[in-house]
């Protein structure tokens, strides 16, 4: 920064000194002669610094490397052999020389779970570059065995699949506690980065509880931040406690570059034991509907509500007859906690409620008019409405129909028609860029702001810009 010639320094350090309020002689801010020292205490010596001993990791390490795994999605390519005489001589046709190969398409890594194979790794990692999931996932031990894998499941809303190999007897990590973890304790992140081998970093946790909006608006995030050295090849890995424990399943970095900068995101255990349990059991994720809309509480509108401090999610829409309705809940009301945990932000509030299922239960707490409130939640699966069409919060006065490849608009009112441009007899596609097959898919997918929308109607394919308000 430059600094100002001393003469306008001194003007503005006038002016500023003119604005400011005057002590009376009176109103003397001095200590009492003598008692600066009691105010002001010199800290007692340090005690004398251990004599440093070698420090190693290894025994822990140990144990830890031979549970993480590399993954290799691929796909399956169809080469076709030529119709030429060698294989007519062996007495084989042309189609019987045709072979599926594999060619993999990229790397992860994964973490084994349990002895007998079941192992958790990301979503992105068994997905193609098209999108689509592998053909074929294959998994290397720690004792370079190749193994095919199964995929019990994937949930791309948490970035989170499991796979499941047939095998006994492996080595496996305890599952630990994320939400015991804290600010500064020392991590290792443990995978595959760049194809060179399995890889050890070491670092600490840096933050947690972090959104950054990588698995789009209609997924959940809850990450785990550290510094341990992560890259691409990672994803899927490990991230464990000096104990050894699991903690978190590395998934993502910041940097433009595609390498480590020091700042690396985990998803926390805690969270991946709860889809893993579902997935291994019914291969699929099903959320619960609520029927209401969230929006971020910020400082105005914390000192509007009089809430003591900036925290929680403001509902600004509820669907008439929904289950939040229902259960008591008004637009305006501002949730503070859920099943007894305390809720900073909006994002908080989605991933408490992605985890319950239809027909389950959750307790929310909120504040309304100066008074702290509480309601039990129950979600369902889909909407029912009449003839089978339910309405959003966020899209009121529009009437839709689960349809063949997305959701059907059955009716839609002139307002409605002005601020959303959706028309009767369209189907709605994609809501930024997420399949919504169901009304909990396009809850989810929808966010305050501005939505891009894709829809099929009679003249063909479209991308309208919806604002929630």
């Amino acid at each position: 920064m430059i600094r100002p010639p001393f003469a306008t320094l001194g003007l503005v350090l006038g002016l500023c000194a003119s604005s400011l309020p005057l002590f009376a002689a009176e109103d003397s801010i001095h200590l009492p002669a003598g008692s600066a020292a009691t105010m002001f205490p010199v800290a007692p010596p340090a005690a004398p610094a251990p004599a440093v001993q070698p420090v190693s990791y290894a025994a822990l390490l140990d144990r830890v490397m031979p549970a993480v795994v590399s993954v290799f999605p691929a796909r399956l390519v169809k080469e076709e052999a030529s119709d030429d005489g060698l294989n007519r001589f062996f007495g084989r046709s042309k189609e019987e020389s045709d072979k599926e190969r594999q060619r993999n398409q990229g790397l992860g890594s994964g973490v084994i779970l349990s002895a007998d194979g079941w192992i958790v790794t990301n979503s992105h990692v068994v997905h193609l570059p098209n999108g689509k999931v592998a053909d074929a996932i294959s998994v290397e031990l720690s004792d370079r065995r190749r193994l095919p894998a199964q995929l019990a499941g994937v949930d791309a809303a948490t970035d989170l699949a499991l796979l499941k190999i047939n095998a006994t007897g492996l080595p496996m990590l305890p599952i630990g506690d994320s939400d015991a973890v804290k600010i500064g304790d020392l991590v290792f992140a443990v995978g595959n980065p760049f194809k060179v081998g399995m890889t050890a970093t070491m670092g600490m946790v840096s933050a947690k509880r972090r959104t950054i909006d990588i698995n789009g608006p209609g997924g959940f995030e809850d990450f785990i931040q550290t510094d341990a050295a992560i890259n691409p090849g990672n994803s899927g890995g490990s991230l464990v406690d000096s104990s050894g424990r699991l903690i978190g399943i590395n998934s993502a970095i910041y940097g433009s570059g595609g390498g480590n900068v020091g700042i690396g995101f985990a998803i926390p255990s805690n969270l991946m034991r709860a889809i893993v349990m579902r997935l291994s059991e019914e291969g699929i994720i099903r959320r619960g509907f609520f029927g209401m809309q969230l929006e971020e509480i910020d400082a105005d509108g914390a000192a509007a509500a009089k809430l003591e401090r900036i925290a929680g999610a403001k509902i600004s829409t509820l669907m008439d007859g929904g289950p939040a309705a229902k259960a008591g809940l008004q637009a305006g009301d501002i949730v503070l906690g859920a099943d007894g945990r305390t809720l900073d932000t909006r994002a908080e509030l989605r991933l408490a409620l992605s985890l319950i299922k239809p027909g389950g239960n959750i307790t929310l707490e909120y504040w309304r008019a100066g008074q702290r409130k509480s309601a039990s939640v129950t979600p369902v699966t889909d909407p029912d409405g009449a003839n089978g069409a339910f309405g959003l919060a966020a899209l009121p006065g529009v009437q839709l129909r689960a349809g063949k490849d997305g959701l059907t608009v059955v009716s839609v009112t002139p307002e409605a028609v002005k601020k959303t441009q959706l028309e009767a007899g369209m189907e709605i596609l994609e809501i930024n860029g997420l399949p919504v097959p169901t009304a909990s898919t396009a809850e989810a997918a929808l966010w305050p702001g501005v939505n891009k929308v894709k829809v099929h109607a009679a003249d063909g394919d479209r991308t309208l810009a919806v604002r929630i308000e």
